[in-house]
């Protein structure tokens, strides 16, 4: 007896989400907000990091920061003066686009600017990102290089040697200590100044990378870059550089 198609099993990780309630609610979520809060900020994003964006949305706990797609974002505030939800809010649309967000407060602008002024995260950096920095692995004991002038280092520990040596640095294990190699072999390697990991501006590769990552050194900085914000009493949008939506100094 063939086995019966009513009792199969549907995982969830082949289930798909109904996009269109997805957009549908985006959408609906936005114009909520903005109905709601007096002030509607465009942010752009540099070098998304989920941890850091979860810590801008604790410390923000009384506004709503929203983003996706940036068609479905307008489509929520309006993207003309007959279709826009709040009157006046349409202007936003010229600085919605890439990648980007949305910020709902209540929270006065120069609260706000301040708040992101004081913001600096920095991370690892990812494959195909350009270093920020020329790095050089020192002859002898090889030490942690977070990259912070007068910062602390700390000795790299012996396990960590077999790792560093498949990644293409020379290094052995001398007394009890991780040490480059004293004539280490390869066009990248300097006798008199150690080990080159990479030159400011290099596009970085996976093993550079995962290098980086083990010296402790941080080139991906978290940015939120504030460009523009709606007030719902004057009804107007300023530039965070200082300009009018047309141009004019302020």
């Amino acid at each position: 007896m063939p086995p019966s198609k009513r009792n199969r099993i549907v995982h969830t990780s082949k289930t798909h989400k109904n996009r269109k309630e997805l957009v549908r609610r985006l959408a609906a979520n936005v114009q909520e907000a903005a109905e709601q809060y007096n002030y509607i900020w465009v942010f752009g994003v540099e070098n998304m990091r989920n941890n850091f964006l979860k810590q801008v949305r604790s410390d923000l706990s009384d506004s709503r920061i929203m983003m996706g797609k940036t068609k479905v974002m307008m489509v929520g505030l309006g993207q003309t003066a007959e279709t826009e939800c709040v009157p006046g809010v349409s202007a936003l649309g010229r600085y919605v686009k890439g990648e980007m967000g949305l910020l709902f407060t209540n929270q006065e602008p120069s609260e706000i600017e301040q708040y992101f002024q004081g913001t600096l995260n920095l991370d690892y950096a990812r494959s195909g990102t350009a270093a920020t920095q020329e790095v050089r692995i020192p002859p002898g004991e090889l030490h942690t290089m977070y990259g912070v002038p007068g910062g602390e280092e700390d000795p790299l520990p012996i396990q960590i040697e077999p790792t560093l040596r498949k990644l293409g640095i020379p290094t052995r294990i001398l007394k009890g200590k991780v040490v480059l190699e004293e004539r280490p072999d390869g066009a990248m390697v300097d006798d008199d100044e150690g080990y080159l990991v990479c030159r400011e501006g290099d596009t970085l590769d996976s093993r550079q990378t995962n290098i980086l990552k083990i010296l402790g050194v941080r080139m991906s900085e978290f940015k939120i870059d504030l460009k523009a914000v709606f007030d719902k009493n004057e009804g107007a949008v300023r530039e965070i550089n200082g300009m009018d939506i047309d141009g004019t100094a302020v």
